[in-house]
């Protein structure tokens, strides 16, 4: 499939970038095109998986939850990897998994309330999944980028 985009397609994804809920009709007036345009090229976008859908950004601190931190599993064998990726899926403070190549087999983003919730997390939960051998905890004193890559 091809997956060519031109200068409209990447200003239209810079500006869902800023605001993914940016009306159609901003983004047209911004591009000086009309909203059925719009319209059709974010069709084309996501028909072409470009974008896959939209989120947003939660500010988890005003949620209560102040301690970010990183975690490099170990498992006892590659076999486990689907297993393990299904139980921490049943961890909603689990909000990232990546299976990795080098030290660990993966590599989570774990929010917690304080630190005490972040050790019963890692003591009580994700380090009693069957075939995590071991953790390596890395806390996250700041989030100094955080941004989407842009074409």
């Amino acid at each position: 499939m091809d997956l060519q985009i031109d200068s409209t397609d990447k200003r239209i994804i810079q500006l869902l970038a800023r605001d993914s809920r940016m009306p159609i009709l901003e983004i047209a007036r911004d591009l000086n095109v009309s909203g059925a345009a719009v319209h059709q090229r974010l069709n084309k976008l996501k028909k072409k998986g470009i974008i896959t859908g939209s989120t947003i950004d939660l500010n988890y601190k005003a949620l209560g939850y102040t301690s970010c931190a990183y975690l490099g599993l170990y498992l006892d064998k590659a076999s486990e990897y689907g297993k393990a990726v299904h139980r921490l899926k049943s961890i909603p403070e689990v909000i990232e998994c990546h299976y990795t190549t080098g030290k660990y087999s993966l590599f989570i983003k774990v929010i917690a309330k304080n630190n005490d919730h972040l050790m019963s997390l890692l003591t009580d939960k994700i380090q009693k999944i069957p075939g995590v051998n071991r953790t390596e905890t890395f806390i996250s004193l700041d989030e100094s980028i955080s941004r989407v890559l842009l074409p």
